[in-house]
């Protein structure tokens, strides 16, 4: 399939600034011409220097039958030498003060231009991704997505300031060049462009290979970034298994894949920069032996071939320079695929064209008939029909993968049913826009995740609103100021990246809190006690018993003396329902529920014998 060019995607996206872009690219223009002004300059002088006794025999520049320079070889030497050479070169130095000052503004406006577009690209990105279902972020890296947010960005970036600046400006001087050797010597011009068709090709062949090392790079470094984020965000789990030496042997070899792979891309650039000049400076020695000839022969002024030579040699530096601009071209190429790709990815959870804002709930919860699996695996979900109202607190009950933690994400649309329906006072969930739906939904998980802020802005984030009064009374419900006011901060404690510095009852506190300031219809409880110990869980509890009074609330809970008081309890295995009912009910019933209810009973008798409860 053959690849379109990102270059006319990446001018689109960045056409709101374009005003910027233009405004550089003309003082750019201007600093070129006044490049070239300062050549000519040099040129006169040298003439003024070296002198030319064949300026009478031959016309240097003639334009429409008129030669010029014949008029500024009578201007000069119409007065003292010296004084004209002193003369031109003030002029000279006053073009370069000028030319230097513009290219100074120039560039500070092209990667203006380039910080405003990265700026741009990176909330975009940032705003698609946030937005993944939780399909896409099973499937995806987060350290690949957020090289992809930074890295790539950071380097299309550059490439939009000063380099952008160089894929104009060498075919811009090219061109001037080109067109002032044409005006003094068409037939050496020709004779020294015999060797373009040859720069032509290692200048297509390279730009080639470049794309294809830029994207392998970039995939290597996503790579190295997704082990990282990994290694470091569970270091915990690392030391504990004592795989310090194996995580450093697997960050080595990500390492040494990308160190390979940046060598690699180096060897080509910058082989590629020498081999053209060699081709080009090839090409510049062959002008000078024919030039010979010419002035030899008495074809060519040599003021005309000292000014030809160096046009010459600036051509040679810009075919270089033409080298390193299909280079840029095609790594820009091979960036904005990878971006762009990720910017046009939908999630795969989102607003129905007609969706609705939920109007107030009352918290009636139906699952009609809903199947329901991961990808094209197997059905995880077979057939569930129940409902919950406003009040009932509905426990998830059975062996792990029996489908509990399933039930509870298709709440918020985490994912979405293969058949059948989830409706909240009737209305289908696709049918209502994602953020009021979310909006009447708090979850207290059992490994709470908290910012890295303090344990006010932690609170907050259930109500951004919300002033500090009601951040008191929720953390007071919580059961969490009991230990807030014991903090020197207090509510203005930082809490540490994942919230660390706090104990896990003091987590899961602060996040039954954030759940409270937030006042939600519907609750969502996941095994919230199972990893405290008994006083923590004892506060923990009573806090939630408080916040679940009049919610629709569902619980899972492997400790099934957690759920004694709940309205109903639906026993899952293997994504069925197979017992609904009250706790004395299913101890009745002698089924599944009795056999898990005893043998945690028994296990925890044996271990309250033995010492290992207390």
């Amino acid at each position: 399939m053959a690849q379109h060019s990102m270059i006319p995607r990446i001018f689109k996206f960045t056409r709101p600034y374009h005003h910027v872009m233009f405004m550089g690219l003309l003082l750019m223009v201007i600093t070129t011409l006044l490049d070239n002004g300062v050549l000519l300059c040099f040129s006169v002088l040298l003439y003024l220097v070296v002198g030319s006794a064949a300026l009478g025999r031959k016309p240097v520049i003639n334009i429409s039958g008129h030669d010029y320079f014949r008029d500024i070889d009578r201007m000069l030497h119409s007065g003292d030498t010296l004084r004209m050479v002193i003369g031109i070169a003030l002029f000279t130095g006053l073009i370069i003060l000028i030319k230097c000052a513009l290219d100074a503004r120039q560039s500070y406006l092209m990667n203006k231009f380039a910080n405003l577009a990265g700026r741009d690209l990176r909330q975009r990105l940032f705003e698609r991704v946030i937005r993944f279902s939780a399909t896409q972020y099973d499937l995806e890296s987060t350290g690949g997505m957020v090289s992809r947010i930074t890295n790539d960005v950071v380097l299309l970036q550059n490439m939009l300031g000063p380099q952008l600046g160089s894929v104009i400006q060498a075919p811009l001087m090219t061109i001037e060049v080109l067109g002032m050797m044409l005006l003094i010597s068409w037939k050496l011009t020709l004779t020294t462009l015999l060797i373009a068709p040859l720069l032509g090709g290692v200048i297509a062949l390279t730009g080639k290979l470049t794309r294809f090392f830029n994207t392998n790079l970039l995939e290597m470094l996503e790579k190295l970034n997704g082990g990282l984020v990994e290694a470091i965000s569970n270091v915990r789990t690392v030391q504990s298994f004592a795989r310090e030496d194996y995580e450093s042997e697997r960050m080595r070899e990500l390492n040494q894949q990308y160190y390979r792979g940046t060598l690699r891309t180096i060897m080509l650039m910058e082989t590629t920069a020498p081999s053209t000049e060699f081709i080009s400076m090839i090409g510049m020695i062959l002008g000078v032996v024919i030039g010979a000839f010419f002035v030899f022969k008495g074809n060519l002024a040599p003021a005309a071939f000292i000014a030809f030579v160096l046009f010459a040699q600036r051509g040679g530096a810009q075919f270089k320079q033409l080298t390193r601009v299909n280079l840029v071209r095609m790594a820009a190429e091979g960036m904005g695929d990878r971006l762009f790709t990720l910017l046009d990815t939908e999630s795969t959870i989102h607003d129905a064209p007609d969706a609705v804002p939920l109007p107030d709930v009352q918290g009636v919860v139906t699952f009609d008939h809903v199947h329901f699996r991961y990808g094209n695996g197997p059905e995880v979900l077979h057939d569930l029909d129940f409902t919950v109202h406003p009040g009932e607190v509905i426990a998830l009950v059975g062996h792990s993968g029996a489908g509990k933690t399933t039930i509870i994400n298709m709440l918020p649309r985490f994912y979405d049913p293969v058949a059948g329906r989830i409706l909240i006072d009737d209305h289908d969930l696709r049918d209502i826009t994602l953020q009021s739906l979310r909006e009447h939904i708090g979850t207290v998980p059992q490994e709470p995740i908290l910012f890295s802020g303090t344990i006010f802005e932690n609170i907050r984030y259930g109500k951004l609103d919300a002033d500090e009064a009601q951040i008191v009374a929720a953390a007071h419900a919580a059961n969490a100021m009991e230990f807030i006011e014991r903090l020197p901060e207090g509510l203005q404690t930082i809490v540490g990246e994942r919230g660390m510095r706090l104990s896990g009852g003091q987590r899961q506190r602060v996040a039954i809190a954030r759940a409270v300031l937030k006042n939600p219809r519907i609750l969502i409880l996941d095994e919230a006690t199972s990893a405290l110990d008994t006083q923590s869980e004892r506060l923990v509890q009573d806090a939630l018993d408080r916040l679940m009074v009049s919610r629709t609330s569902f619980v899972i809970a492997h400790r099934l003396s957690t759920v004694r008081h709940a309205s109903r309890i639906l026993v899952m295995d293997d994504g069925h329902i197979i017992e609904v009912g009250t706790h004395d009910e299913l101890i009745e019933q002698n089924g599944t529920y009795r056999r898990l209810y005893d043998m945690q009973f028994k296990t925890a008798h044996e271990l309250a014998e033995s010492g290992m409860l207390a």
